[in-house]
């Protein structure tokens, strides 16, 4: 993916985009450079309205997404990505231990924030690698992926 060897990186039709939301802006800033330096694209929210407006206005292969933030939880947020477009992958991103299950309906993965920034990246290839095995030929807005 846009994480490990250029062999991987060659093969993608182009960077992957994903799309980090997070109320705390040094965590959000922190992972938008992890990952741009890994390759990818980034994309970052602060809120779960943004995210959203976001996730509709642009191809994003994957999302990061905290779970507690003002206004609207990362679930509600997710529930809402997912019934827009149910093949994008989604981590609820928290410090709690563990988060009730109905909190984890609608996402792919659960991160925690104590993850060490190797642990975050090796979860995060792994999604886009899945994401990019089975994504259909055709991107969410009917036009055919490049």
């Amino acid at each position: 993916m846009c994480l490990s060897g250029e062999n991987r990186r060659s093969a993608l039709p182009r960077r992957p985009l994903i799309l980090c939301v997070d109320d705390e802006f040094n965590g959000l800033e922190g992972r938008k450079m992890l990952f741009e330096e890994a390759g990818c694209k980034v994309l970052v929210a602060t809120s779960g309205a943004e995210a959203m407006q976001l996730f509709a206005s642009h191809p994003v292969d994957l999302v990061l997404l905290d779970y507690h933030m003002p206004g609207m939880n990362g679930d509600v947020v997710a529930e809402h990505m997912k019934a827009g477009d149910p093949d994008v992958p989604i981590a609820l991103l928290s410090a709690d231990e563990g988060l009730p299950e109905s909190a984890l309906r609608w996402v792919d993965a659960f991160v925690s924030k104590s993850e060490s920034p190797a642990n975050l990246l090796q979860i995060i290839e792994q999604m886009l690698d899945l994401r990019f095995l089975f994504a259909p030929l055709t991107d969410r807005r009917g036009r055919r992926a490049v």
